[in-house]
């Protein structure tokens, strides 16, 4: 057996513990060292996790926020640059499914592509100047990617979507907490 095979083997569990840290880092406290390098080490490992499943949708996802997670350390960064970088990459990432062909494959793959777009714009967005506008992205993104997961999961019996199911929904609930107690 390959160390591929095996990885694919065991990528369920990869991606469980790649969950636990990003659900770890959705708890501490917002920007704090820890908290990016849970994003920064979960993220990309739940690419990976994407990968070995094949599963395009969510690798680009998880390009997104990886992207996101290093830009994360970058906080001087120039807001036109973060949008740039990440409002780009997303658009790249939509342009690639487009071109090869996934709605063929996956006709639900664009509401999960208009949560990664939510995702993207929300990560590029000063959370501090704009906490309605930062959390309501974040939160709306990861409600789509949720649903999207939803419909891979219980539909089309993709186990591997249960990992961005409970994550989109852990991820959503800070951000819709937010928003709420903001607007009432």
């Amino acid at each position: 057996m390959t160390l591929i095979d095996l990885l694919r083997k065991h990528s369920l569990v990869i991606g469980i513990i790649a969950m636990i840290l990003l659900v770890i880092g959705t708890i501490v406290e917002g920007g704090s060292l820890l908290q990016k390098l849970l994003f920064v080490i979960g993220a990309p490992v739940l690419g990976f996790t994407a990968y070995l499943n094949k599963q395009k949708m969510f690798i680009t996802l998880q390009i997104i926020v990886s992207i996101g997670a290093i830009l994360a350390f970058f906080g001087d960064i120039y807001t036109i640059l973060r949008y740039t970088i990440l409002v780009g990459s997303a658009i790249f990432a939509i342009g690639y499914l487009i071109k090869i062909n996934y709605y063929k494959k996956d006709l639900w793959w664009p509401l999960g592509g208009l949560g990664l777009l939510s995702i993207a714009v929300g990560f590029a967005t000063n959370a501090i100047a704009f906490p309605i506008l930062f959390n309501s992205l974040l939160a709306a993104g990861g409600i789509l990617v949720a649903i999207y997961s939803a419909i891979g999961f219980f539909h089309f019996k993709v186990r591997i979507a249960a990992i961005w199911l409970i994550l989109n929904i852990i991820f959503s609930i800070n951000p819709l907490r937010i928003v709420f107690s903001q607007i009432l």
